[in-house]
C-alpha cells in the first residue's frame, strides 16, 4: 500500500529521477503539533514535502520561538544540512498533518547525490530559499513597520508557493515574520482600523481599502 503512496507522489511531482531508488524511500506522516525535525541534531535524511503543511522555526538566546516560514508542498527538508554536513539548523513542526518521501542519509550520498536530476532539484530548491530570505532580510531591515505589514499583505494576497509560506492569521506569527514585536504590529493595526484601512476580527484582519496598503506597500514583497 505504501509503495503505491509513494509511487503517486513521484508521478504527482514529477520525481522521475527517484523511480530507480524507489525500494530506498520511506513514507513518513506526522500529526498536527508533532516535532519532525529538532534543532541541533543531527540530519538523517531529505524530507519531501508532499501533502500538509509545517512550520519552521529557530529558538532565540532567550528561549522565545521565532516563526521563519510555513512549508507547503512540494518543499525539501534536510537540503542545507545534507549539503553542508552540518547539524539540523531549524525546529520543524507539524502545522497539520503532514506526508513526507523520506531519502536516507547514506542513500542520497551515496546514490542521489551523483544524479544530475536530483542535484538540480536540489539546487532549485536552495536558490528558491536563499532569494526568499534574502528578500525578506532586507524588506525587515530596511522597511517601517507599516510597509512591513503592507508588504506581507500583498504578498500573501498572491497565491503563489511562498505566499503559502507565509500566510497566518496568528498575530504574533505575522509579527514574527515581519521582524517586528506584537504589539508594534497591533498598533499598526489599530491606526489602520482607525482610517478605515481594515477590520480586525478574532480570526482574521479583512482590507477594507487595498488601493491605501498598495500604496503603503511601496511595491515592495517578500518574494
Amino acid at each position: 500500500m505504501k509503495l503505491i503512496e509513494i509511487q503517486t507522489y513521484i508521478k504527482e511531482y514529477q520525481l522521475h529521477v527517484l523511480i530507480p531508488y524507489i525500494e530506498f524511500i520511506q513514507l513518513k506522516t506526522f500529526g498536527a503539533g508533532d516535532q519532525i525535525l529538532h534543532e541541533g541534531a543531527e540530519i538523517d535524511g531529505l524530507y519531501l514535502l508532499v501533502d500538509g503543511k509545517c512550520r519552521i522555526a529557530t529558538n532565540e538566546i532567550t528561549g522565545k520561538s521565532l516563526l521563519l516560514r510555513f512549508c507547503s508542498p512540494f518543499s525539501i527538508l534536510g537540503d542545507i544540512e545534507c549539503f553542508q554536513n552540518v547539524p539540523v539548523q531549524s525546529e520543524v513542526h507539524a502545522e497539520e498533518g503532514c506526508t513526507f518521501l523520506f531519502i536516507p542519509i547514506d542513500q542520497y550520498k551515496y546514490s542521489l547525490s551523483l544524479e544530475p536530476d536530483f542535484l538540480q532539484l536540489l539546487l532549485k530548491e536552495l536558490a528558491y530559499k536563499l532569494q526568499t530570505c534574502t528578500t525578506a532580510s532586507r524588506v525587515n531591515l530596511l522597511a517601517s513597520a507599516e510597509t512591513r505589514l503592507a508588504s506581507y499583505l500583498c504578498t500573501i494576497k498572491i497565491d503563489n508557493k511562498f505566499a503559502k509560506q507565509l500566510a497566518t492569521n496568528n498575530i504574533e506569527e505575522i509579527a514574527s515574520l515581519i521582524g517586528i514585536t506584537p504589539r508594534h504590529l497591533n498598533r499598526v493595526i489599530k491606526k489602520w482600523h482607525e482610517n478605515g484601512i481594515l477590520q480586525k476580527t478574532r480570526s482574521q484582519l479583512i482590507i477594507n481599502d487595498w488601493p491605501i496598503v498598495e500604496r503603503l506597500s511601496e511595491g515592495i514583497r517578500y518574494e
